[in-house]
Parts: structure tokens; sequence; C-alpha cells
């Protein structure tokens, strides 16, 4: 049996108009046939990255961490994992390219695993007040869902401080550069007329 999906038409032009027709009916099925699996990607991508065992937390306050874990691998490329479990956290294997996160209300223990990159922008002192200081008296009733979106804004902000200097840096060192090479140009060749 052979397939024949060649279009039909009376005339040429006609033909012509239902191939394109096919061609956009294909395009559209494959596009929204990509934007599903982007879509279940990124549900299976978040599911991973943020679990609530105590179930304490509403939608918004979710949406929030998820919104923190999606940034940080769409702009630093590191995969980001928050755990809020109801039981003693043992610490994963340090990973270079994952920021675990991990809290246990019930213990007031806190987890904080940066890999090298990002323990380094972040500085010891910081990441040191974060598990130290930071969530030390939000642990009796909610107090620390609000500092663990303090928390991970902190940690936000002083990566993205951290990035724009880098870039400021690099910016000083170009314009340094190009007007170095302005000042050693040489000169227009007048003293040969002059001669």
């Amino acid at each position: 049996m052979r397939l024949n999906i060649a279009p039909r038409g009376r005339t040429p032009g006609e033909k012509f108009l239902r191939s394109i027709g096919m061609v956009v009916v294909f395009a559209a099925v494959a596009y929204a046939f990509w934007l599903n699996t982007q879509n279940t990607m990124e549900r299976l991508q978040a599911r991973n990255a943020l679990w609530d065992e105590t179930g304490i937390m509403n939608k918004q306050e979710l949406d929030y961490l998820k919104g923190f874990t999606r940034s940080m691998r769409e702009r630093f490329g590191v995969k980001t994992v928050i755990q809020v479990r109801k039981t003693r956290i043992t610490p994963p294997e340090a990973d270079n390219k994952e920021v675990f996160i991990g809290l246990c209300p019930p213990e007031k223990q806190i987890v904080l695993q940066f890999p090298g990159l990002i323990r380094h922008a972040l500085g010891p002192d910081f990441i040191a007040y974060l598990r130290d200081k930071h969530f030390k008296n939000s642990f009796s009733d909610k107090g620390w869902i609000s500092a663990l979106q303090t928390a991970v804004a902190m940690i936000w902000e002083k990566l993205v401080d951290v990035e724009t200097e880098a870039e400021y840096e690099a910016m000083e060192n170009d314009d340094s550069g190009s007007v170095s090479q302005e000042i050693t140009a040489p000169k227009p060749e007048t003293d040969k007329k002059q001669e």
C-alpha cells in the first residue's frame, strides 16, 4: 500500500495553497509538541528542585522558590535544590553544578552547599551569616518560610552584584586597552613634508 500525501487541486495555484497549508499544519503541530515537551520538562525539573515535606508553604511561597531555582538555572547554569524536611537532613554529596539548601524546622537544622564558583562569589562571611545567624530565631511558627525567601533573595542579589562587578571591570579593561592604543597610535607623516 502506497501512502499518497500529495496535495490535490484543480489548478496549480490550488495545489500550491494546499501544499503551503500542509506545511503550516505540520509546523504548528511540531511547535505545539515542542511547547508541551518544554512545559513537561520544566514541571519535572521544578518538582525535583523543590520539596516541602512539611506541606506548610502555600502556592505563592512555593512559586517564589520555584522561580528562584529556575532563574539560577537560566542565568548562572546551576541546578538548585531546596528541601524542607520533617526529619534531620543528611547532606547530599557535593556537586560542582548544584546548590543545595536544606531546612529541617523541627531540628532547627540548616544545610547549605554551594559549588566552588558560587561559594567563591558569595564569600565565606556571607555563607557563615546565612548558616549561623540568618535563620537563628525563625524556626518558631512559620518564620522559617520568610527567612528562606529572604535568604534566596540575598543569594540572588549577591550573585547578580558580583556578576555586574565582573562585567563592569571587563568593560573598564576593554576601555583602557583601546585608550592606550589611541595614545600609542602612529603620528601622521607631516615631518616628511617639512623636510
